[in-house]
């Protein structure tokens, strides 16, 4: 009986020993963080308007403007009198993701980096902790680098929500804080809006 207990001991005290040792997995519970997303972003600006578009795109009221997020389809087809925008989107913000839903109201700006995208996603970061702590209604993603050029986008809640959102940015110190250190890393111009339905 005494062999057998000092046996489960030695067991007991190897194993306890092994599981030191080996690698630890660590629980990822802060989700906004993480789970995201690439897009497939097909964006078309017309001249003039066009009914003939497939229904899975969201559209502004003129018929005029266009565009789809997709994670399986890749850049469609060009249509005619219409300028076609293909890339893919990094989502920042999954827990966002709703925003996508519904009508859109999109924010777009195209954007000049001076530096590595690697370097652009950590200056993005204090921002992004600002709409989390704040639940700010906007869903966030850039598109990836192609010569130094990427595109930001936002979706808002709505127009309303996005003004009061910017009238209270601008006022506030943290824009100040995060134009200084975005300004380092990229130059933007003003974005484009739209409406999509």
């Amino acid at each position: 009986m005494r062999i057998l207990i000092k046996f489960l001991i030695a067991i007991f005290i190897i194993s306890c020993s092994k599981t030191e040792d080996s690698t630890q997995t660590e629980l990822i519970t802060d989700s906004y963080f993480f789970q995201k997303k690439i897009f497939n972003m097909n964006l078309y600006n017309c001249n003039k308007p066009v009914e003939s578009v497939n229904s899975s795109y969201k559209k502004t009221s003129d018929s005029l403007n266009f565009y789809k997020f997709s994670e399986l389809t890749e850049q469609d087809d060009q249509i005619d009198d219409c300028i076609q925008t293909y890339t893919q989107v990094n989502e920042l913000t999954p827990l966002k993701q709703e925003l996508l839903l519904g009508d859109t109201y999109m924010e777009l700006s195209y954007c000049n980096s001076n530096v590595e995208e690697d370097v652009l996603s950590s200056t993005l970061a204090s921002y992004l902790k600002y709409l989390k702590d704040n639940n700010v209604q906007v869903w966030t993603g850039i598109s990836k680098m192609e010569d130094s050029n990427f595109y930001w986008i936002n979706i808002w809640e709505s127009e309303k929500y996005r003004e009061q959102f910017l009238a209270e940015w601008l006022n506030s110190p943290n824009s100040g804080k995060f134009a200084k250190a975005l300004s380092s890393s990229a130059v933007c111009q003003n974005p484009s809006t739209y409406l999509f339905l």
